[in-house]
């Protein structure tokens, strides 16, 4: 079974694509629905999606040209949804960038096989992620990934410590360790300033898993799932 992901159909056909959203749904996927370009910005802003299920022939801006444009993230798997029995646009749809494409109409569960099967392909090839209590970090984008909100770019220094206490969880990090592993962008850093940069760290992460160990250092402490 594919585990959950996170899912975006944009059709302006609202029934049907209330229709797939309903059934995607009930197999335990988390599912948007966008009915024209403008929509599926709004909603590729407010984070990050595992999978775009595109109708090519929407309103305004065609799929075609969304995809053309460079809207969806490299890490966001697309899946094109065309009514256009003409193979042209399936093999244009391929040529810029989508994972596979579904002739309409489709019942939902090939839509669903097929979504689970472009999400099995991509599980390989998925950028690693630090999993916090509310926030992921995409390490490779050096980006910080919200659920329910827009994501931010993290600084290269940022990048270097919670890549180091992924690295090592659960070993206690002494501050002369962290600095060689982690060094500070400001040439002038002295020994105390990663206390400095660790709070800063875990204010924006919004965590308590990365612990201060007194007279040591900090260890990191991989939230459980809840």
């Amino acid at each position: 079974m594919t585990s959950a992901a996170r899912l975006l159909i944009v059709d302006d056909e609202r029934d049907l694509a209330e229709a797939f959203a309903e059934y995607l749904g009930d197999l335990g996927h988390d599912v948007a629905i966008a009915g024209s370009a403008w929509e599926l910005e709004a909603a590729l802003a407010r984070g990050a999606v595992d999978l775009v299920v595109l109708d090519l022939d929407l309103p305004g801006r065609s799929g075609l040209d969304l995809l053309r444009d460079g809207v969806f993230p490299e890490e966001t798997a697309i899946v094109v949804l065309t009514g256009n029995p003409d193979r042209i646009d399936r093999v244009v749809g391929l040529e810029l960038g989508a994972d596979d494409y579904v002739q309409k109409p489709v019942d939902p569960r090939e839509l669903a096989a097929r979504i689970g099967g472009v999400l099995r392909r991509r599980l390989g090839r998925r950028r690693p992620l630090v999993v916090f209590e509310t926030v992921s970090v995409d390490l490779t984008a050096a980006r910080l990934l919200r659920a329910d909100g827009p994501s931010d770019r993290l600084s290269p220094g940022e990048i270097s410590l919670i890549r180091a206490f992924a690295e090592n969880p659960g070993r206690v990090l002494g501050r002369e360790e962290l600095i060689g592993m982690a060094p500070a962008e400001d040439a002038d850093a002295f020994d105390r300033s990663i206390d400095s940069r660790i709070a800063r760290l875990r204010r924006k992460l919004g965590t308590e898993a990365i612990r201060t160990v007194r007279g040591f250092g900090y260890v990191f402490d991989p939230p459980q799932p809840g």
